[in-house]
């Protein structure tokens, strides 16, 4: 099962040439992590950081751009899990004009589990697993691509 929200771009989000501005994609992507958190699984990331002593960095990011996003689009994120390791999680996102429609853009990032304390990798904890893997999704089904 995916995670899925609709944003909406607005005039700080775009460049001069009229389109998102790419780290502010890659932003959007982290804050749907959030919301998938809060929303998804039950607990702010917040609570996550603080109560739970963990964190998730990025340890690698893979993206890519198929259409632009401009100015007073809309567009649904999706957030898929595509991997759970022993302190790593693997997670697909992608933007559609709609709700099921072709990937504008999307990343695969490989997130770490780590302690908030000592900023080095811990195991994911035992709690959390069953929540997040309800989110997986098989690679087959992540409808991002470099192929056109």
């Amino acid at each position: 099962m995916e995670f899925r929200v609709r944003i909406r771009y607005r005039f700080g989000d775009i460049d001069h040439a009229g389109i998102a501005y790419f780290p502010r994609l890659l932003h959007c992507f982290h804050a749907v992590m959030e919301d998938w958190w809060a929303d998804g699984i039950g607990t702010p990331y917040a609570e996550i950081l603080e109560r739970e002593g963990f964190g998730l960095p990025i340890a690698h990011l893979e993206a890519g751009f198929a259409e632009p996003v401009r100015y007073g689009d809309e567009p649904w994120v999706h957030l898929g899990v595509l991997g759970i390791g022993g302190s790593s999680l693997r997670l697909g996102f992608h933007m559609s004009r709609d709700e099921h429609g072709p990937a504008l853009c999307w990343a695969r990032v490989r997130v770490v589990c780590v302690s908030m304390d000592t900023r080095r990798p811990i195991p994911l904890p035992a709690r959390w697993r069953t929540a997040i893997d309800r989110f997986s999704i098989d690679e087959s089904d992540f409808p991002a691509t470099d192929e056109r």
